[in-house]
Order: C-alpha cells, then structure tokens, then sequence
C-alpha cells in the first residue's frame, strides 16, 4: 500500500555511516512510494550526494521528494562553493572528486542553488 507521497528529510552526522543510513531511508522511502525502479540510480546518486556533504564535517540534510514517475534527492550542506565537476581526466592520484561524474551519468538532471547560508545540490532521477 502507498502511503503518503510527502516529501521526507532526514539530518545526518558527517560520518562514514552517512551514505549507508542515507541509501537505507531512500530504499524504504521509494518501496512506500512505490517507486522501488529508481533503487539502482538513486541509491548511487544518494551515496555520492552525501559523500560530498559529509566532507565537510558538519551535520547535513537529505531531502526525498518523489515526483511523478521521478525522484528528487537534495542535499542540503552550509558550503559557499559551488559543487564542480572534476576532470575525469585529471589528477590519477586524488582521492575522490569524481562523484559529480556519476552523478551527472546517472541523473536526468542535478544543479545546486542557495537557500539562505546554505547550499542545495539537487538530482532528478527518472524511470
């Protein structure tokens, strides 16, 4: 049975628990929504979204907002910097950078916009 589709937010501590706490509430979320084809992607998107959050090592937001046939993820952070696809190219030895790659490959669409002092970085995927 589908229950609400109300969007769902949750806060997170910067720690390595994030990502799997994060794609666990997704999972929940989505099979209420009936949603459960987006797993895959979303789940992938999620995880990189919150890497990226919990980098700079303050509690942050996730927000699910299911859409028709869609699903919104957004990520809520107090970073100034605008999130920036790195050069996949690039420097082989650093660590990490990449996610927005994956995210960009597996979203329909993802940006980041203001809110106040703090940023949101946004993806769409789609069915």
């Amino acid at each position: 049975m589908i229950e609400s589709r109300l969007p769902y937010e949750i806060s997170l501590s910067p720690n390595a628990a994030a990502a799997p706490c994060a794609r666990l509430v997704l999972k929940d979320r989505l099979q209420e929504w009936g949603l459960t084809e987006l797993l895959e992607d979303a789940g992938t998107v999620t995880g990189e979204l919150v890497a990226n959050a919990a980098r700079l090592g303050e509690i942050f937001a996730v927000r699910l907002i299911p859409e028709d046939g869609a699903l919104l993820i957004e990520v809520v952070d107090s970073s100034p910097e605008k999130p920036r696809v790195r050069d996949a190219f690039g420097d082989s030895d650093a660590e990490g950078g990449r996610g927005l790659l994956i995210v960009d490959a597996l979203a329909a669409d993802w940006g980041a916009r203001r809110e106040g002092p703090r940023k949101v970085v946004w993806a769409r995927v789609t069915r």
